[in-house]
């Protein structure tokens, strides 16, 4: 390469800021900001967002950034970590390359955009440079980090939202390079923490080491230059199998990634590996009446990889069901829909649930779709009853919400205000915040503040 990928990277975020973004790349970032906002106000009230508010409560010497929609007042750096935190507490928030952007980007839009008094235009482009940064970093990794027991939003969201932070800083390039650089000190998280609070906390300390990388590179201090890509740096040391590339030149000015990747919107609470089993089941049951006592075996077939990414076959509590294939499916068998009324601690305790999950046994396949290579071809379930009698389900290949497939506007509100109504807000305030967001790119400060200090909720 001629320059150093994190100098290349720098130099991106450092221009991105005054560059023309395509139409899908600022359609992109109004979906994130509208989706990341919904998970949030969805998971304001859950256990995690609490103890991560109470500890920033502490911490409130500096009040310069509303976290919480106006629940919080706190330093850039913790509002951040609370509203990512929330945002992600829930599973419900959007993904894309296997990772959860918005949950961590939007968070840190909000929180730099209120210190440095920003407008829609600078809170998109803070967006976008936060994505392509961190997609492009995911991208050359060809094998499989969650295989590893790797957490990618933990290891990369901090260097995202580092290029987020420091677009809506002002920073330099050389300040920028830097702040990449420290954050790249932060990675770290792993599979194991999956069904517990630190699950929702990988995007908490993303958000706030983006943050708070950024104010230390401004204030001067530095970080190896390559600390991204050299020979004892962050993508060569994380590598499972050392194949990661090091040494094609990054294309960020073409913003390719957000253009094609987009975000995939979670129809369903659930870890998103889950989301093309739970539509076919409800496809099925669309049609079909399905007498579940009489069901011996119900069988999930999804990717080796996706199955990875489930390990809990026996869920207790929700944090746990989130990330089990056997809950999504006895799930959606047992209700006919799979939302958050769904994943209460009563619900899951269900012992009609829990029978139904006991019948379920996960198949697996290495057929791979090519154009998704963590998925099957596509996802389905056999339903065996005990007379040796079997049914399959429609295969689905694209669940509802992905970047091939997405909500309409009208199902988008309905999430939106059904997260809402989740987080304790009534519809008429949530209706007009939702509607503010579609306005994304037009917003003056004073739209950002209207929403950051609570206004919208009188």
């Amino acid at each position: 390469m001629a320059a150093t990928l994190t100098e290349a990277y720098a130099r991106f975020v450092a221009q991105n800021r005054s560059g023309r973004l395509p139409d899908v790349a600022v359609e992109v970032a109004r979906l994130g900001f509208t989706d990341a906002v919904a998970a949030l106000l969805a998971g304001s009230r859950e256990p995690v967002t609490e103890v991560a508010g109470k500890a920033a409560a502490t911490r409130t010497a500096v009040q310069e950034s509303c976290a919480l929609l106006g629940g919080l007042a706190s330093s850039a750096d913790l509002a951040a970590m609370v509203d990512a935190c929330a945002a992600h507490a829930l599973d419900i928030d959007d993904y894309a390359f296997a990772n959860h952007p918005s949950a961590v980007l939007v968070p840190v839009a909000l929180a730099c955009g209120q210190t440095t008094r920003a407008d829609g235009g600078a809170l998109v482009a803070a967006y976008v440079a936060g994505y392509e940064v961190w997609a492009d970093l995911m991208l050359r990794e060809p094998d499989h980090l969650h295989s590893r027991g790797w957490h990618p939003t933990a290891l990369f969201g901090g260097i995202g939202a580092a290029a987020t932070a420091a677009s809506l800083l002002g920073l330099e390039k050389d300040q920028t390079r830097n702040a990449l650089g420290l954050a790249a000190s932060h990675a770290g998280g792993t599979m194991g923490n999956f069904g517990s609070m630190a699950k929702a906390y990988h995007a908490g300390k993303a958000a706030q080491a983006g943050v708070f990388c950024a104010l230390l590179a401004r204030a001067g201090m530095t970080a190896t230059p390559d600390v991204l890509e050299g020979e004892r740096g962050l993508l060569r040391t994380l590598s499972p199998q050392g194949r990661v590339d090091v040494q094609s030149e990054p294309e960020l000015g073409a913003y390719r990634h957000i253009s094609n990747l987009r975000l995939n919107i979670k129809k369903y609470p659930t870890v998103g590996a889950s989301q093309r089993i739970i539509d076919s089941v409800l496809e099925h049951l669309h049609d079909h009446s399905v007498e579940l006592e009489a069901l011996a075996r119900i069988e999930p077939r999804v990717s080796e990889k996706h199955a990875a990414v489930m390990p809990f076959h026996s869920p207790s509590k929700p944090e746990e069901a989130k990330f089990s294939l056997e809950y999504a499916t006895a799930c959606a068998l047992l209700h006919g829909r799979v939302g958050l009324a769904e994943l209460g601690v009563d619900a899951v305790a269900d012992p009609r649930l829990q029978s139904l999950i006991q019948r379920v046994q996960v198949v697996t396949t290495t057929d791979y779709d090519p154009d998704y290579p963590v998925a099957a071809r596509f996802d389905q379930v056999t339903l065996v009853d005990r007379d040796g009698r079997s049914v399959i389900t429609p295969p689905v290949k694209r669940a509802s919400g992905h970047a091939d497939r997405p909500l309409t506007d009208r199902q988008l509100c309905d999430k939106f205000l059904d997260c809402a109504a989740y987080g304790g807000v009534d519809a008429g305030p949530a209706s007009g915040l939702f509607d503010r967001l579609q306005a994304l790119r037009g917003w003056s400060f004073a739209d950002l503040a209207w929403v950051t200090n609570g206004a919208w909720r009188k």
